[in-house]
């Protein structure tokens, strides 16, 4: 199989997180949330950015695991990465997610 081009391998890879929701709030997805920030190549490989909603979030141990899962489940390995800085914020949540 050819290799994916970057920019079809980042569609790929939020096309299928597309589906994960919040585990606390299950009818919400991460991306509508503003958790999941950013999907981008490294020099290191494929790497998923994760913001928690606030610093001591319970589920994001939950989360990581059920990004590196899903995508697994696709053939894709990704280093999935929790940043704090900067903050979460509600400005980060989509439309349909407020």
């Amino acid at each position: 199989m050819p290799a994916q081009a970057p920019d079809e391998l980042i569609d790929r890879v939020l096309t299928a997180l597309d589906s994960l929701t919040d585990p606390e709030i299950p009818v919400v997805t991460l991306r509508e949330l503003g958790i999941l920030r950013d999907v981008r190549m490294t020099d290191d490989g494929l790497e998923v950015v994760i913001t928690p909603t606030y610093s001591g979030c319970p589920a994001m141990g939950q989360i990581e695991d059920d990004v590196r899962a899903t995508l697994a489940g696709i053939g894709i390995a990704a280093r999935v990465v929790t940043r704090l800085s900067p903050a979460w914020t509600t400005d980060w949540m989509s439309e349909a997610a407020k």
